[in-house]
C-alpha cells in the first residue's frame, strides 16, 4: 500500500468529512452518473432522460452496451463513453456523455465519438443486410452531452439539437446521425408551474448535492428514483471510496481552473496596466508634439509678423520719415521704433 504524504491524506481526509455533511451525492461525478444513469437492473432513470430528450422516439426499453470503443488500427486509441444503450424496439444507439468542466474542442470529440457508434450499427459484414449487396443504412445514432456549465451565451435555451444539413438551404444530409446537449445550469425556477420536465431535471441534476431533502414540487416516479438511488448513505462501500475519489479529482480540478484564472486575471491586469501606460507615453508624447508643432506655429507666425514690421518701419525711416511718424502710424512708441529698428532719435 502507498503510504500518503501529510498534505494528500489532509485533503482526503477534508473530502471525506465533506461527503459525510452530503445527504446527496453529486450526480455530476463519473461514479454517481454511472451509478444512477448506466445500471442495467434499474433502466428507468435513463429511459425518462431519453424520452424528455427525444420524445418524438417514444422511447420504452432500453438494452445497455459496452461502454469501451476499439480502434481497428493498433497504433489508435479507442474511446470510452460514460454510457451507452439502444432501443430495444427500433435499434436507435444513445451515447450519452456527462461533462462538469467546459473544455475545449469538446463538440469535436463529440463527433469522433459519433464515428464509433455508427461503426458499430453496421455489425459484421454490411452485405449480410442484402443478396450480396453492400447496405449502409442503420438505425439513428444520437451523441448525448449533459453539461454542467453554459454551453451557448447567445442562447436561454437549455437543450440544443445539432444535425448535418444543407449548408445554403438548411437540408438534411442525412437524419442517421444527431447530437443533443443539455445545458445544466441553464433551468428556470423549478417551483414555477410553468417549469418544464427539463427544468426540474437540470435543477435537481444541478444541485442534488446541496439537498438536505426532496424539494416537494420534484414529484414523480423518476424523481423519488432519483433522489432514493443518490442518497449516500445507501451507497456500498466501495461505491463511497470511489466517490470520494471522484470528489478529490474534482476539486483538485476546481482548485486548478480558479488558479489558471486567477492568474489569468492578473496577466490580463498587469497587460492592461502595461500597455495603458505605453498607450498613455504615446498618447502623452503624440499630445506633446502637437502641442510643439502648434506652439511652433504660433511662435513662428509671431516672429515672422515681427520681422516683417521691423523691415516695414527700417523702410519707411530710411524714405525720410521722421521717427514720430514712423511711431504714430505704427502704433508704437518713438521707443519702441528706435529699438526695433536700432536707429537714433
Amino acid at each position: 500500500m502507498t503510504k500518503l504524504s501529510y498534505p494528500d491524506s489532509f485533503r482526503r481526509r477534508q473530502v471525506h468529512e465533506m461527503v459525510l455533511l452530503q445527504k446527496y451525492a453529486d450526480i455530476i461525478t463519473d461514479t454517481v452518473f454511472k451509478k444512477l444513469f448506466g445500471d442495467e437492473r434499474f433502466p428507468d432513470l435513463m429511459i425518462f432522460l431519453l424520452q424528455e430528450l427525444i420524445p418524438e422516439r417514444n422511447i420504452s426499453s432500453i438494452k445497455y452496451a459496452p461502454q469501451e470503443h476499439q480502434n481497428e488500427f493498433p497504433e489508435g486509441h479507442g474511446i470510452r463513453v460514460d454510457v451507452e444503450c439502444y432501443d430495444e424496439t427500433t435499434g436507435s444507439r444513445f451515447a450519452v456523455e456527462m461533462q462538469a468542466l467546459k473544455v475545449r474542442n469538446f463538440h469535436d470529440r463529440l463527433l469522433a465519438y459519433s464515428t464509433y457508434i455508427v461503426q458499430e450499427q453496421f455489425g459484421i459484414g454490411l452485405m449480410s443486410r442484402g443478396a450480396g449487396k453492400w447496405d449502409y443504412s442503420f438505425p439513428q445514432s444520437y451523441v448525448i452531452a449533459l453539461m454542467d456549465y453554459d454551453d451557448n451565451a447567445q442562447s436561454d435555451a437549455i437543450r440544443h439539437e445539432y444535425a448535418l444539413l444543407d449548408v445554403d438551404g438548411g437540408r438534411p444530409f442525412t437524419d442517421r446521425l444527431k447530437f443533443i446537449t443539455l445545458e445544466l445550469p441553464k433551468y428556470h425556477d423549478p417551483a414555477d408551474p410553468r417549469a418544464t420536465a427539463l427544468d426540474k431535471l437540470c435543477f435537481a441534476l444541478h444541485n442534488m448535492r446541496t439537498f438536505r431533502n426532496r424539494p416537494e414540487y420534484l414529484q414523480g416516479k423518476f424523481f423519488e428514483l432519483l433522489f432514493e438511488k443518490a442518497e449516500i448513505a445507501k451507497f456500498a462501500p466501495h461505491e463511497v471510496i470511489k466517490y470520494e475519489k471522484d470528489m478529490l479529482t474534482q476539486w483538485d480540478i476546481d482548485e486548478y481552473v480558479g488558479e489558471q484564472v486567477e492568474k489569468g486575471v492578473k496577466e490580463g491586469l498587469e497587460k492592461g496596466l502595461r500597455e495603458g501606460m505605453a498607450e498613455g507615453r504615446e498618447k502623452g508624447l503624440k499630445e506633446g508634439r502637437k502641442e510643439g508643432r502648434k506652439e511652433g506655429r504660433k511662435e513662428g507666425r509671431k516672429e515672422g509678423r515681427d520681422e516683417g514690421r521691423t523691415e516695414i518701419l527700417k523702410s519707411l525711416i530710411a524714405s525720410g520719415m521722421p521717427i514720430d511718424e514712423v511711431a504714430q502710424r505704427s502704433g508704437l512708441t518713438i521707443d519702441e521704433v528706435v529699438k526695433l529698428t536700432g536707429t537714433s532719435h
